[in-house]
């Protein structure tokens, strides 16, 4: 049985910790700050998309946000 914390920080999670969205971003080849720059942008928007939905897949924005960067 998976407990909660083996999922925590994957695809699908909400919000990620910091810790992972750093980790994803220098995976990506992309600076601490960029992923700093990221998450505190979605912080401060809840993990919300501008339709207020709830962001199901912080992995694919945060691919969106590095190729329009």
């Amino acid at each position: 049985m998976k407990t909660a914390y083996q999922n925590f920080g994957r695809g699908c999670d909400v919000p990620p910790t910091p810790e992972y969205v750093e980790v994803y971003f220098l995976q990506c080849k992309k600076t601490k700050e960029a992923a700093r720059e990221f998450y505190r942008h979605y912080s401060m928007r809840y993990w919300r998309s501008l339709s207020g939905k709830v962001i199901r897949d912080w992995k694919r924005l945060a691919w969106q946000w590095i190729w329009n960067r």
